[in-house]
């Protein structure tokens, strides 16, 4: 089973987050914008109607009197006296009045001469378009040379039923410097609501993630056949429900497992004792007929498969009976071999050659000794099984860090690749004679010892199996 790649803990972190950065990041600009927009309006509202009061109490027929070089008279400084007590009463930075092509007429600032230009109007065209149709106006915030915000007001001064100059007056901005310190707030706001829904998202994701590990811990060791530890998540929602779910379903795998083996374990028994009966008997009439006696290959017939009769129940036995293995430090080399000696007259028998390779001597394991040593046996029969005449049989030994890895080799046709992923199924054979259940006791007895087993085959190779087991510094260990 592949690892689960799609982590939901980091799934579920990362829409949290983007909705609370959507969420105050969208209505913190949102607010921003909109307060400025509003502060920005309302300044201007006033502005006009304030120009539009400097612009009542500017005679439009004493401006149309002033011309460049009219500077020291009268009227021009009684103009601008009037203007500066405006700007004074206003708290203006600055009013000044222009014609129709944009050049100076009367300003607060006394640099600036009659018939100058004000090239910053330029920027101004549909505001002013307004004025000179007999509207006041305001233009949008711009940044003066000092580095502050300014608006401007404009209000159009009339003569005789007509636009002849307008006043413009430039006031500081001062909300934009306390909206600044409010864009930073949010900013700051925004920063800090982040960092705690991480926090939040974090536990709330853990709150799901968790229940959820523990059940794909116990769904992975259901499936590997570990039915003893009971699903627990301890969770009051949809998943504490799943977990009950899946602990029933286990109790009841484990009932019928139970149920299959005892009814398993009890046909075997009833039916050995018939056979018992039968070999007995067989031995006995093969004796009475005498060696010469057409009869007698008949009888031994009888015995040969009273025998393989025997051995299928106990394969069957095997496959149903508790293991509770008695995990002890072992030699690895011991073990190989007792099993070899076991079947030394098959290897004999066909010719087949024995071979051990160790990566050192005093190798340990920490298993049950007894059933490692019947699941090696099972491995060597099977391979002696699928090789003809004069093969080898390779057992390799090498320990890796705390484990120890088993290869048992042979230089059989090799397992078809069709049939690798079902070989430790019980009951699955691709031999004439056996019922299937060998390799799934070999699994049963190395997953029960806490290791794994592998398969790897290639056409008319062989094949090879790898035990990988616990190992132990020593025999006392």
């Amino acid at each position: 089973m592949k690892p689960y790649q799609g982590k939901i803990r980091n799934k579920l972190l990362i829409t949290f987050v983007s909705f609370v950065i959507v969420a105050v990041g969208g209505s913190g600009w949102f607010l921003y914008y909109s307060t400025r927009r509003a502060l920005e309006n309302q300044l201007g509202s006033e502005l006009a109607a304030i120009a539009q009061i400097a612009a009542n109490q500017i005679s439009g027929e004493l401006l149309l009197s002033l011309s460049p070089g009219d500077e020291q008279s009268r009227t021009y400084a009684n103009l601008q006296r009037r203007l500066n007590s405006i700007r004074n009463s206003t708290g203006a930075r600055r009013l000044y009045i222009f014609d129709l092509q944009n050049h100076s007429l009367l300003d607060t600032d006394p640099e600036v001469a009659i018939g100058r230009e004000y090239p910053q109007l330029r920027f101004n065209t549909s505001e002013l378009k307004r004025v000179w149709q007999g509207e006041p106006s305001y233009s949008t915030l711009f940044k003066g040379t000092d580095g502050c915000f300014y608006q401007s007001g404009f209000a159009p001064i009339g003569f005789e039923g007509r636009t002849v100059a307008a006043v413009g007056m430039n006031l500081s901005a001062g909300f934009v410097q306390n909206l600044q310190s409010y864009r930073r707030n949010i900013f700051g706001f925004g920063l800090l609501s982040i960092l705690l829904s991480v926090a939040i998202g974090f536990i709330l994701a853990k709150t799901i993630t968790n229940p959820v590990n523990r059940l794909v811990k116990s769904a992975t060791q259901i499936g590997q056949g570990d039915l003893n530890k009971p699903v627990v998540v301890e969770s009051r929602d949809e998943l504490g429900y799943l977990g009950q779910a899946m602990d029933k379903m286990r109790k009841s795998i484990v009932d019928r497992d139970r149920q299959l083996k005892t009814m398993l374990a009890g046909i075997a028994h009833e039916i050995r004792n018939p056979l018992g009966g039968i070999e007995l008997f067989a031995g006995l009439a093969a004796e009475e007929l005498g060696e010469n006696s057409s009869g007698k290959e008949h009888i031994n017939k009888i015995s040969r498969e009273v025998r393989n009769l025997n051995r299928i129940i106990d394969e069957f036995l095997a496959f149903a009976r508790p293991l509770n293995p008695q995990k002890r430090s072992a030699l690895l080399t011991d073990l190989i071999d007792e099993a070899c000696c076991l079947v030394s007259s098959e290897l004999e028998a066909k010719g087949i050659v024995f071979k051990k390779e160790l990566s050192e001597n005093q190798i340990y394991i920490y298993a049950d000794p007894e059933q490692i040593k019947r699941a090696l046996l099972n491995l060597f029969k099977n391979s002696i099984q699928a090789m003809e005449q004069n093969g080898s049989l390779i057992v390799r030994g090498t320990r890796k860090g705390r484990r120890v890895s088993i290869e048992v080799q042979d230089t059989g046709p090799g397992v078809p690749q069709g049939d690798l992923g079902k070989i430790f199924d019980p009951f699955f054979t691709t031999k004439e004679q056996g019922v299937g259940l060998g390799l799934s006791v070999v699994r049963k007895v190395v997953e029960e010892n806490g290791g794994e087993i592998f398969v790897a085959a290639k056409q008319n190779q062989g094949t090879t199996f790898t035990i990988s087991l616990p190992g132990s510094e020593s025999q006392a260990g």
